[in-house]
């Protein structure tokens, strides 16, 4: 299974970046595939929910079987 993780910077302090905030989904996935277009669509979408952040970067973090969380 894999979980997306979005780091998420406000616009103003870009490009340093001091104060990331870092994103998890609440789904999980089967495939990495399925991870990377999840983790792409929150990138895209923080600025609704966060007014004044911008998605960062991604990744897909790897759980293994009956791990819910890192």
């Amino acid at each position: 299974m894999y979980q997306a993780i979005i780091v998420a910077c406000l616009v103003s302090t870009a490009p340093a970046c001091p104060n990331p905030v870092t994103l998890e989904t609440q789904r999980w996935h089967e495939t990495e595939r399925e991870c990377k277009a999840d983790a792409l669509a929150m990138a895209e979408s923080v600025h609704r929910y966060m007014e004044g952040y911008k998605g960062k970067s991604w990744r897909c973090r790897y759980m293994p079987e009956g791990v819910l969380t890192r």
